[in-house]
């Protein structure tokens, strides 16, 4: 198991703040610490330096309960719901590192 799937294994047991998780992503992701796990602010600051053409977008699931966040670019688009937006932004992140190029050409549409 690399570290990215294993950052994704803790996202995905988390359920609030954790400093011992904070101070794994900054390492692994090589970013300054910062309380990710409980801060909104410091998540998307860590999604727009990693993956800054990717378009952030927040919500509820359709009970209204659990947030979501979904990360997209092109025809890429990936989705994570967890039990706080930190957490939902972070799993969804790390489901784009682990999962797709971080900067996927753009699809241009064919000119006319």
């Amino acid at each position: 198991m690399n570290e990215i799937e294993e950052l994704h294994r803790q996202l995905q047991a988390a359920s609030g703040g954790d400093a011992k998780l904070d101070h794994c992503l900054a390492t692994v992701l090589n970013q300054p610490p910062a309380p990710y796990t409980e801060s909104v602010d410091a998540c998307r600051r860590l999604q727009l330096a990693l993956l800054p053409a990717w378009r952030l977008h927040l919500g509820y699931d359709a009970r209204g309960f659990f947030p979501y966040a979904a990360l997209s670019l092109g025809s890429s688009h990936v989705e994570a719901v967890a039990p706080t937006v930190p957490l939902a932004i972070l799993r969804a992140l790390l489901n784009v590192l682990a999962t797709e190029p971080a900067n996927p050409t753009p699809e241009v549409p064919p000119a006319t």
